[in-house]
């Protein structure tokens, strides 16, 4: 295995760990009811700024600096054979996909909350 691949695996693994344990720890402020579902009417969470939206930042913060770096070394005329575009091909895939994961299940979260918790009274 290239060097640029095994360092990009270790820092999406560090990183991603990061952000997994900094993201979990707030399933103790997530209140379920017996079915194990979530109650939105007493897990305000969702609604609130919190290090969810911290790790997501950093995440989309870091993916951009990684295209950067990938940019350049491009610019620069290196191929696939650089360990640096290697490490910068892997970073930037990871790290898009897991910010788009995230932002995805923050919105969809947020949404269902909004509808379990004031539903339409329309109806």
């Amino acid at each position: 295995m290239a060097l640029g691949w095994l360092l990009g695996m270790i820092a999406a693994a560090i990183l991603g760990t990061t952000f997994g344990i900094m993201i979990g720890t707030m399933n103790k402020k997530v209140t379920r009811d017996r079915k194990g579902d979530i109650d939105f009417s007493k897990s305000d969470i969702y609604f609130h700024w919190t290090r969810w939206d911290y790790a997501i930042i950093l995440a989309a913060v870091y993916t951009f600096l990684c295209i950067a770096g990938l940019m350049l070394f491009l610019l620069r005329g290196d191929n696939i054979d650089s360990p640096w575009i290697q490490f910068f091909i892997h970073q930037t895939f990871v790290f898009s996909l897991l910010t788009f994961i995230w932002f995805i299940t923050r919105i969809a979260f947020a949404f269902r909350g909004i509808k379990e918790r004031w539903p339409d009274e329309s109806k």
